[in-house]
């Protein structure tokens, strides 16, 4: 507990996974999104991929139980073929690119996500090779920025799905992905020391934030989720942009 208290670099990740839990629990997605370009100022880059695969199998794991009633299990699975065909790409990227050159991939990631949200407002028919197509994008981003939730989450609301089908489906989806990509990263031989120790630190803030956004979920309009998707979206890529510039 002294630890926390005397780490500077820990206290902000710990509110950083806090706000980043909550809105996860409001909104099915966005632990990642919001946390990834927040974190990559306080850790390697590198290091932050790692970190938050971690923190999301555990959280998720936890999550998938509150959610499970209203999960579509026969979309989850093109989703997850596309995605497995997706996670060795990921990490090919994740070795052999630079941390500034992940940096920068990861803010054109989203930047560009977030354009196509807006430029492209027609409704989308779900298909399973549409899905699978989409599974595989979030794959490689899984693997290589910790980052699988903006191709899932343009899908979903273009398809003009519900809230509490598009909230539950990709908890799902994201708990096994996330499964997948640890198998991953120690198939490649990567080192998971670092990411446990902090992990051991920032778990129980992080289940105080789930609880907390849980109890507030049925309060929110889907009206005001729509909306606080795209203001996700728009911050993460404009603070990723910042970052990666500095």
């Amino acid at each position: 507990m002294l630890k926390i208290f005397s780490d500077t670099s820990l206290l902000l990740a710990i509110g950083i996974a806090f706000i980043s839990t909550l809105i996860q629990s409001l909104t099915g997605f966005g632990f990642a999104i919001v946390s990834t370009p927040l974190l990559l100022m306080v850790y390697d880059a590198k290091e932050v991929v790692v970190l938050l695969q971690f923190l999301s199998v555990v959280l998720d794991t936890v999550f998938v139980f509150f959610v499970k009633d209203n999960i579509d299990w026969h979309f989850l699975k093109p989703l997850l073929i596309g995605s497995v065909i997706g996670h060795p790409i990921g990490i090919l990227i994740y070795l052999f690119v630079p941390t500034i050159g992940l940096k920068i991939f990861i803010a054109c990631v989203i930047l560009s996500f977030l354009f196509l949200t807006k430029i492209y407002r027609k409704q989308l028919t779900e298909t399973s090779c549409k899905t699978g197509v989409v599974g595989c994008l979030s794959g490689i981003l899984n693997t290589s920025t910790s980052m699988s939730g903006p191709p899932l989450i343009i899908y979903l609301t273009s398809t003009n799905r519900d809230k509490t089908s598009l909230r539950a489906t990709c908890i799902a989806y994201f708990t096994i992905i996330n499964y997948l990509g640890i198998l991953a990263f120690y198939l490649a031989g990567k080192d998971f020391s670092f990411a446990i120790e902090q992990s051991i630190y920032i778990v129980p803030f992080c289940f105080i934030a789930l609880w907390l956004g849980n109890k507030l979920f049925p309060y929110i309009s889907q009206k005001m989720f729509n909306r606080l998707v795209f203001v996700m979206l728009l911050f993460s890529a404009l603070y990723t942009i910042y970052s990666a510039i500095n």
